[in-house]
């Protein structure tokens, strides 16, 4: 069965957006104090909407993906934030090592929204995450709904 979402490609930004505005952000305060400044990574980010409303309370922000055409959505939706620098967009796997060596002890949040279960080796993967944060980082894992 496909939704709508699935084939709009601003519905679903837009539903990214909202969603984290409203629930994500609130659920990660409960334990992490954001702040302009910190820096989030969202692993499989795709159009990136997740990330707008972080880069909107001042946080710099990297998105990763390794679906090019979901990221050049993201680059054509965030256009003016990505101009500020403070905005990016990488077509990279994380666990290359040009990644590693520039972000080894770099964020103080890791989002993985409705993407853990399209990883393999999780038992690897997810030890591999607390490498990329600064002491007192957080990830937090959202799962899909349906």
């Amino acid at each position: 069965m496909a939704f709508e979402h699935h084939s709009n490609h601003r519905m679903r930004f837009d539903q990214q957006v909202e969603n984290a505005r409203d629930y994500v952000i609130p659920f990660i305060e409960q334990k992490l104090q954001l702040a302009s400044g910190m820096r989030v990574l969202e692993v499989g980010c795709g159009e990136g909407g997740v990330l707008k409303p972080f880069f909107d309370r001042g946080l710099v922000t990297l998105g990763v993906d390794l679906d090019q055409p979901r990221l050049d959505l993201a680059e054509d939706f965030l256009s003016n934030e990505i101009s500020t620098g403070k905005m990016v967009f990488l077509n990279q796997n994380i666990l290359e090592k040009s990644f590693t060596d520039q972000y080894s002890g770099h964020f103080d949040l890791i989002i993985l929204k409705d993407v853990i279960e399209h990883i393999h080796g999780q038992e690897t993967f997810i030890p591999f995450l607390g490498t990329l944060l600064r002491p007192g980082g957080q990830i937090f894992f959202g799962f899909p709904p349906w």
